[in-house]
């Protein structure tokens, strides 16, 4: 068969068997491959390689001699033009066939400022006296040299790290900080070094930049929901001092550590949806923040942030699927408008997709 796509269920490839949906690790669009069927599901098949009979032309050979191997990296042997194309295709799909909206605008996908050594954290498996990362699919252990998206200072440091500094452990946590030393965080990771964060340091600036200009108006109010420890709600304070600015978020340590950082945010840890349910509508125009986790908001955080009314949502994703779900939710009844849906990759050579949608009160929109 010929792979057609890359899905973003395990970044596999996407090809057809006598009309019958197949995936299969490790190939490329373009591909023609002789496969071996290893799952039969209801409406697709599972499958591996067997041979590649002719590859195609987004098929490259990976850098990291352990990438075909490693778990850390789906698409290392997809040239990176085409994970991105890749990327926009399942980010419009995602919209188009779950939620059915169609955005006013579609703005350009953004490749990340770099494809390798972006990472600033890693975990590191330790057994016996050896190192590396688990294996795709499994836990066996894939000892490594050098890790290709890591930052440079993170291998740099774990070439320094003795077999007598890791004794008796399982795995630890390499994580670059603020001020650029890296920390070695054993079994725990340590509250102030590893609070949710991007992982990727460049990318992340690029989110904070194209957050802030999707934002066209002065709000007298921002809730920003999911902060963790202000990783958007400090940029936000910054550009628009004048709003009266809400943080909330699960993690106490994320919220005492934001605390620090600007006692000016009125900042709250607990359940989202509860914290919510307790606080009167706020009057004025609002803008409102949402970054979850990968399962997105909980149906009772949807019926919060409409019953607040604000005149435009931010919504920051890292899937597509839970985030067209949501969308399809706030959009219900004709209450916002989704104005503009952008990509960004905060994660090359793996098949995950970070997102940026505006919505707007359908009132605003048609005014």
């Amino acid at each position: 068969m010929t792979i057609e796509s890359l899905s973003y269920f395990g970044g596999r490839g996407v090809g057809r068997h006598d009309g019958v949906v197949i995936f299969i690790h490790g190939t490329a669009p373009g591909d023609r491959v002789r496969a071996r069927v290893t799952a039969c599901k209801p409406r697709f098949l599972e499958g591996e390689v067997v041979e590649i009979l002719e590859p195609g032309p987004a098929r490259r050979a990976p850098p990291c001699p352990v990438a075909g191997r490693c778990g850390g990296c789906s698409w290392q042997h997809v040239d990176y033009s085409v994970q991105i194309e890749q990327k926009e295709k399942i980010l419009r799909d995602a919209l188009r066939k779950i939620a059915k909206i169609q955005p006013l605008n579609w703005r350009p996908f953004l490749k990340a400022p770099s494809e390798f050594h972006y990472r600033n954290r890693i975990q590191l498996q330790l057994r016996n006296g050896r190192k590396g990362f688990f294996a795709a699919r499994s836990h066996d252990l894939v000892e490594f040299q050098k890790c290709w998206i890591a930052e440079e200072k993170l291998n740099a440091r774990m070439g320094e790290l003795r077999d007598a500094d890791l004794q008796g452990l399982r795995r630890i946590e390499l994580a670059v900080q603020m001020d650029g030393d890296v920390a070695v965080m054993a079994e725990e990771r340590d509250p102030e070094a590893a609070l949710f964060s991007q992982v990727n340091t460049a990318q992340n600036h690029v989110l904070i930049q194209t957050l802030i200009a999707a934002i066209d108006f002065t709000p007298d109010w921002i809730l920003d929901l999911y902060c963790g420890a202000g990783n958007l709600t400090l940029p936000l304070a910054e550009k628009f001092p004048q709003a009266k600015i809400f943080g909330v978020e699960l993690s106490r340590a994320s919220i005492e550590r934001a605390e620090r950082r600007h006692p000016g945010v009125k900042w709250q840890a607990g359940d989202v949806a509860r914290v919510l349910s307790t606080m009167a509508p706020l009057k004025g125009k609002g803008l409102i923040v949402l970054d979850p986790p990968r399962m997105g908001c909980a149906p009772e955080v949807i019926d919060q942030v409409r019953r607040q009314s604000p005149s435009q949502i931010v919504y920051v994703s890292c899937n597509p699927t839970t985030f067209a779900r949501d969308a399809e939710r706030l959009v219900a009844n004709a209450r916002f408008a989704v104005d503009s849906v952008q990509g960004l990759d905060m994660f090359p050579q793996t098949e995950h997709v970070e997102l940026i949608c505006s919505l707007r009160a359908a009132t605003l929109l048609t005014s």
